[in-house]
């Protein structure tokens, strides 16, 4: 075989001023290798050649080793905001202190929990905005989405000077349900999908976003009237978490007219709502432990009546489609069909009605996940749905993973996630999806350690017989030859290696 090629330069490339790569304030490494010792190896490298890494250099770093390098059976990821967090991260690796995953290709679930109201703050997501361009692009379109639906722009109610409304209802939804929407599409960039969904109260609309039921632009209308309407109810109730099982507080209650349970979060958690001097007689005499909500109004209790009729006319002229994938439903705690998740009486329903959380983290159970996601601004949810799972299917063991929190860094804290997520399950990612737009470059590596293994025939002495039995000419061994597939003939690798 054979033949000549021509290359013929016709005019320079333009020169071009590379972007400035987009400040960051964690990053995330993965190594992968055909086997556990080369894995290790691997990270050890890594992990020497970032200790002499510039600060400004880990996002080609990380942005070479994550989409500049083959998948492979062994994998694992870490994280971290410096050059030394991650490779003291990458050295526990190469030590074996953190073993790697093992890719087997068998599917992996994964369920999404959408917080509700009480989860915003002033901020909420604010370091994702400079540092996720997937994330600022999906706050951008609600954004936009909601001009017309509030008085206040969203990113001032976010993080300019209006931000002292999100302790109102009808800023506090639109907020919460932003971040979450923001949330997902990062998630999707990366490789993250949900495989079911629920949501508690408020959530359950963002869930049903993420199910297929509603497109964005409703969802964010919905959102909106749908604050604005609780809003407007009487605000002479209160709510408050109260520690015990149900029989002992449905039997409590019925000393108390007026007051209801308003969510069953956990088999001894649970919620109850009613008018603020019924509240006041409750705390004092009750001898359970109670902790009082701060809330604006008596939310799942027969203080919002009045928002039912509009909200089921609003959902009525809405165009809505059965599920794609399972969704929980946090009113009757079951499976919702093609039927409960197009009916308006039952978005209607979950204004007044209890959230049977408990209930719905049970059903949601019987996919089998093996990552639950908690998707909101902070933390609620996760600590109920273990406390629940732990009583109802002791056999479920999934890793639990939350999204942002208070207080914490955004990235540093989504990135924890990710890979956490990554590690558990071993399924692969979007790892381009993680470095769009974010002006990175590709940068050299240390190279794939391969295992390799020598067949040198060591030369005889003249007249000594060869491996045949006959001596090579003048006494030199007969030709050798490879014994792997497409390697020299005199050095072999694993075939499994393709670095």
């Amino acid at each position: 075989m054979g033949g000549v090629n021509a290359h013929v330069i016709l005019e320079e490339a333009p020169g071009t001023t590379p972007d400035t790569p987009l400040a960051q304030d964690s990053h995330i490494v993965r190594v992968g290798a055909a086997d556990e010792d080369t894995l290790r190896d691997l990270a050890g490298a890594y992990a020497d050649r970032l200790a002499g890494t510039a600060e400004d250099g880990l996002g080609d770093f990380a942005r070479t080793a994550n989409t500049a390098r083959s998948a492979h059976r062994y994998r694992v990821a870490v994280h971290g905001a410096t050059a030394g967090e991650l490779a003291a991260r990458l050295t526990e690796v190469a030590s074996g202190a953190v073993p790697p995953t093992r890719h087997t290709r068998t599917a992996t679930t994964t369920a999404f929990l959408f917080t509700g109201q009480g989860s915003q703050y002033p901020g909420m997501g604010e370091g994702l905005l400079a540092t996720e361009p997937h994330f600022r692009d999906a706050l951008h379109t609600c954004a936009e989405l909601l001009r017309d639906r509030t008085d206040v722009p969203l990113l001032d109610l976010l993080y300019g000077d209006a931000r002292h409304l999100l302790d109102h209802t009808r800023y506090a939804q639109i907020g919460i349900v932003c971040v979450q929407v923001a949330l997902v599409e990062w998630l999707r960039a990366v490789g993250v999908r949900p495989d079911a969904v629920a949501g508690h109260s408020l959530g359950e609309l963002t869930a049903a976003w993420a199910a297929g039921v509603f497109t964005l632009p409703d969802l964010l209308r919905l959102t909106a009237l749908r604050g604005e309407l609780m809003q407007a109810a009487p605000a002479t109730g209160t709510m408050a978490v109260v520690h015990t099982d149900l029989p002992s507080l449905t039997a409590e209650l019925a000393a108390y007219p007026g007051l209801e349970i308003a969510a069953h979060n956990a088999p001894r958690a649970h919620t109850v709502s009613g008018p603020r001097g019924a509240m006041d007689r409750f705390r004092e005499h009750s001898p359970f432990r109670v902790s009082p909500l701060k809330v604006s109004h008596a939310f799942h209790s027969a203080a919002m009546e009045p928002a039912l009729a509009p909200f089921t006319d609003a959902v009525a002229a809405t165009a809505l489609a059965p599920p794609v994938i399972p969704f929980a439903s946090t009113l009757t705690g079951t499976w919702h069909n093609d039927g409960t998740a197009t009916d308006p009486r039952h978005w209607a329903g979950s204004i007044r009605g209890a959230v049977r959380f408990g209930e719905a983290v049970t059903t949601l159970a019987g996919t089998d996940p093996h990552t639950v996601w908690e998707i909101g601004p902070h933390p609620q949810l996760t600590p109920l749905a273990r406390a629940t799972l732990a009583e109802t299917r002791p056999g479920a063991d999934p890793a639990w993973v939350t999204t942002l929190q208070r207080g914490r860094n955004d990235q540093q804290r989504l990135h924890a996630a990710l890979t956490a997520h990554h590690n558990h399950t071993g399924t692969d990612l979007d790892w381009a999806g993680l470095h769009d737009g974010k002006h990175q470059n590709l940068t050299d590596l240390p190279a794939y350690p391969f295992r390799r293994r020598t067949f040198w025939i060591t030369p005889a002495a003249p007249g000594t017989p060869g491996p045949s039995g006959a001596p090579g000419p003048s006494g030199t061994p007969p030709s050798t030859t490879g014994t792997d597939h497409g390697t020299h003939p005199h050095e072999t690798k694993r075939p499994e290696h393709h670095g």
